[in-house]
C-alpha cells in the first residue's frame, strides 16, 4: 500500500494503475489507517508550528484550485479535517468517503508535482507506515 500512495504522490499513473488493480485484488485492509497517517504527516510537514484558522482556509482554496478533483472537495470539510490533523482536541464527524478524498487531495497538493525529494517521500511513508501498525 505504501507503493500505491508513493506512486499516486509521484505521478507515475501506470504503475499506480498496475498496484491499484493489485490490492483491488488482494483487499485494502487498512489502507485507511495507512492513509490518514500520511495525511497526518503531510498537514504536520506544511504546518510544522501549527496554523491560524486563516491560513487553513488559504491552504484548502489553493489546494482546491489547483488539484484536480480539488474544486469539487468541500472547503469546510477539508479545513476541519486538517485543523485535526493540527489539534487532536478538534473533533470531526466527517464521513469516512469524503475523509478519504480530502487526505488524498492534501497529500497531493502538499507532497506532489516534486515537492519533496525521493529520500523525504520515503522517510514520511516509513514513519507513517509505522504509526499505522500501532494503530
Amino acid at each position: 500500500m505504501i507503493a500505491y500512495i508513493r506512486t499516486m504522490v509521484k505521478g507515475e499513473h501506470a504503475e499506480n494503475d498496475r498496484i491499484e488493480a493489485r490490492l483491488d485484488a488482494q483487499g485494502w485492509d487498512g489502507f485507511g489507517t495507512l492513509l490518514g497517517a500520511v495525511f497526518y504527516f503531510a498537514v504536520n510537514r506544511r504546518f510544522p508550528n501549527g496554523a491560524s484558522p486563516d491560513e487553513v482556509i488559504r491552504f484548502v482554496s489553493e489546494m482546491r484550485s489547483t488539484t484536480t478533483g480539488g474544486p469539487s472537495t468541500d472547503a469546510m470539510s477539508a479545513e476541519k479535517l486538517i485543523s485535526a490533523a493540527l489539534d487532536p482536541s478538534i473533533d470531526t464527524d466527517i464521513d469516512p468517503t469524503i475523509a478519504g478524498r480530502i487526505q488524498g487531495l492534501t497529500i497531493l497538493h502538499t507532497l506532489g508535482a516534486g515537492t519533496v525529494s525521493d529520500d523525504e517521500l520515503d522517510q514520511l511513508l516509513a514513519e507513517a507506515a509505522a504509526l499505522a501498525s500501532r494503530v
